[in-house]
């Protein structure tokens, strides 16, 4: 069992330039900071985004960030120490448990890509509250289609092992990011209007099926998600091991690819 520490570092070595990097630079190309006022920044990792639009904003606004994981807020702390900002500021919060009065913001960032799909719109209901009339609410996240190549993987593997009957479960599992369709219409539902979305195809390859389960993204975010509708530790590693046999006996010399759809969704607060 890794520590929080170690987890926190794990993710700004290995999980920030790997994958959240190319999230907010999504933010960073398609959202535009607000002339002044204060910018909220929800799971901000360790720091990355926040800093940015916290030296950009320079004196004409304040940058308020939050996470879940009081290590990663320690990270970012000491970065915005480095850089000699005083405008940005870390607070421990849940997602969907933000505090703080309503209206206070012109511009609310979040970062679902590694929240469960149940807790997104909670989170959003909140960044809503949070948002001043008319400014701007932006959303990351996953949507239908990611991680295909893996459940393909994964369903071949039930079948090896002679657990088809938990094919249901995959496919609740294959059906839980929803379509870019859908993410629009709990936008909406959450009372935010022009509505709109860019959406990418993230590519991420791996050397072998042992570098891929063993990546750190995998390891620490995604695999006991994947496998957690099966009954046991025992059946888990009997799975992953026939994952691992169809990979090294059908990939050859290529790599193992892992294929996400990062969509960024804005809109405005009515």
């Amino acid at each position: 069992m890794r520590s929080e520490k170690e987890l926190a570092y794990r993710y700004d070595l290995y999980i920030v330039p790997y994958w959240r990097d190319a999230f907010d630079q999504m933010v960073i190309e398609h959202v535009k900071l607000p002339q002044q006022g204060n910018v909220l920044i929800v799971n901000c990792g360790t720091g990355g985004l926040a800093l940015e639009v916290a030296s950009s904003l320079g004196a004409r606004g304040d940058v308020i960030a939050t996470d879940p994981y009081p290590e990663r807020l320690h990270l970012a702390r000491a970065k915005a120490e480095v850089k000699k900002l005083t405008n940005v500021f870390f607070y421990d919060r849940q997602p969907t448990q933000l505090g703080m009065e309503d209206e206070l913001f012109s511009l609310v960032v979040g970062d679902a890509a590694l929240m469960p799909t149940e807790q997104i719109e909670p989170m959003l209901g909140q960044m809503v509250r949070l948002t001043d009339s008319n400014a701007t609410v932006a959303l990351l996240m996953l949507t239908h289609g990611s991680f295909g190549e893996i459940f393909s993987l994964l369903w071949e593997a039930l079948y090896h092992c002679r657990l088809d009957h938990y094919t249901a479960s995959l496919e609740a599992l294959i059906n839980e990011h929803p379509t870019t369709t859908q993410a629009r219409q709990m936008m909406m539902q959450n009372g935010l209007t022009h509505v709109h979305h860019f959406t990418e195809r993230r590519e991420l390859d791996f050397a072998s099926a042992q570098e891929l389960f063993e990546s750190p993204l995998v390891e620490d975010y995604f695999l006991d998600h994947w496998l957690q509708f099966l009954p046991d530790k025992a059946t888990r590693r009997d799975v992953i091991g026939a994952m691992t046999e169809i990979i090294d006996r059908e990939r050859g010399q290529a790599y193992v690819e892992m294929s996400v759809k990062a969509s960024l969704l804005i809109g405005q607060r009515g």
